[in-house]
């Protein structure tokens, strides 16, 4: 296995190219889904318009969540794209981990389709927590533990729960040597935004990505919610 380690500039350089195609891709995406598409449809075109600016690779595989499926952990090890069918009115999430040798790209969005007004409330709360977060994590944060609570505790007072199986709410994005999937990549290798590393400082570039959800009260069903900022410390 090559490792071919880009420098700190070429890395940043390389990692902000991949984004400026994952983010506009994914939001385009999910204003073309419509009622009646499945999961692995919605995947296949995902993979497709990736490909099509030459992000062929992935270092994560991609994961769409939709309707109940949105409340459950977002894992490749828990539910891969499958036959779930997006209603005329439903919630789904986009979430995507593109890599180009050694560096690997990252989004992931909720988009709501139709008007219901609980999932559209459910997102719009997600993305609050979300910018609020990233806003402290870029001013005034100085430690894993300090984003963990500030993030923990907006959601908590908008009445949503984590759904994370280990109750992250984001991770470090880091090089990897060419070829090294997530299966092959060790998890000390890692940061997540979690209790375990509570004390770890804020360095390199770091994902804002809770997984909230909340029950609705018209059929007492858990969905979920995910958006995401990435920040980049020097």
């Amino acid at each position: 296995m090559s490792t071919n380690l880009l420098s700190r500039e070429e890395y940043l350089k390389r990692f902000s190219e991949i984004q400026k195609h994952v983010i506009p891709i994914t939001r385009e995406l999910g204003r073309r889904v419509n009622p009646g598409m499945s999961e692995k449809e919605i995947a296949r075109e995902y993979t497709k318009m990736l490909a099509d600016v030459g992000l062929v690779d992935h270092w994560y595989p991609i994961l769409i969540n939709a309707g109940e499926n949105s409340g459950k952990a977002v894992s490749r090890r828990i539910h891969l794209p499958g036959e779930y069918i997006i209603k005329e009115n439903d919630i789904f999430i986009l979430d995507c981990t593109p890599i180009d040798k050694t560096v690997w790209g990252n989004w992931a969005e909720t988009f709501v389709v139709g008007s219901d007004p609980f999932y559209q409330s459910l997102s719009n709360d997600c993305l609050i927590v979300v910018k609020q977060t990233a806003e402290f994590a870029r001013t005034s944060a100085k430690t894993v533990g300090e984003i963990l609570d500030y993030c923990v505790n907006i959601a908590t007072n908008l009445g949503m729960k984590s759904l994370d199986s280990r109750n992250d709410v984001g991770h470090s994005i880091f090089q990897v040597p060419e070829g090294q999937t997530v299966d092959k990549t060790p998890l000390s290798d890692r940061l997540f935004l979690n209790d375990d590393y509570r004390n770890a400082k804020l360095e390199g570039i770091i994902s804002i990505e809770p997984h909230f959800g909340r029950v609705n009260p018209k059929d007492g069903v858990l969905y979920g919610s995910k958006h995401q900022e990435v920040i980049i410390y020097s």
